[in-house]
């Protein structure tokens, strides 16, 4: 098991599966479901791991300690999950890892790699061929006033929030001894990533 680090985890699992359509967090994956796999493998680095639901979702049972917590308002996106997440971290921890629930390849070493980055800052963000991957981030509780800020002008776009915080790009490099293929940053969006993962995972 990978050694506990000093933050939290968040899970945000509200999302509506258009593309895959089909709920993700209920997706088969080997002797259990792809919540359940996410929640199981941060439980090796973090604690404790909150889920971010929308209301009147079912959500499965877990193997690990989990703190469910709920939406406030429908289709406000990620940013709505990340602020009440973030508003769910007990007073004595100040940072989390965030990942969406659909990332089956999640690796501890990476999860640790990214929260020992963070530092100073407001946020610890994966950069790779140009591009941002804040649902697989770690995130100080400093950034809630932001995401705050934010929702209530009505914006939706996580790209806004990471680009008006003080933020630490960890590039490929930084992470490649313990995650050489990034296969922590992938995600299943449609049947086709969901059918490769199974391949991959030497399910199907």
């Amino acid at each position: 098991m990978s050694q506990q680090t000093t933050g939290a985890g968040i899970i945000l699992c509200g999302g509506k599966s258009e593309r895959m359509g089909r709920a993700k967090p209920l997706l088969p994956f080997g002797d259990e479901v792809l919540l359940q796999r996410v929640t199981r493998v941060l439980a090796e680095v973090v604690t404790p791991l909150i889920v971010v639901a929308s209301p009147e979702q079912s959500l499965p049972t877990f193997s690990c300690e989990t703190v469910v917590v709920y939406d406030r308002h429908r289709g406000h996106g990620p940013l709505e999950g990340l602020a009440v997440g973030l508003k769910a971290l007990p007073k004595t921890i100040d940072t989390a890892f965030v990942t969406g629930c659909d990332t089956p390849f999640i690796n501890p070493l990476f999860v640790a790699r990214i929260l020992s980055f963070l530092d100073g800052y407001t946020v610890a963000i994966p950069k790779e061929g140009g591009r941002y991957h804040p649902l697989c981030a770690a995130f100080s509780r400093s950034a809630l006033p932001h995401i705050e800020k934010l929702l209530a002008a009505g914006e939706r776009r996580m790209g806004l929030l990471i680009e008006s915080i003080a933020r630490r790009e960890v590039l490929p490099t930084e992470w490649c001894d313990v995650d050489p293929h990034s296969n922590s940053l992938r995600n299943v969006n449609n049947p086709e990533d969901y059918a490769a993962a199974l391949r991959e995972a030497g399910i199907q």
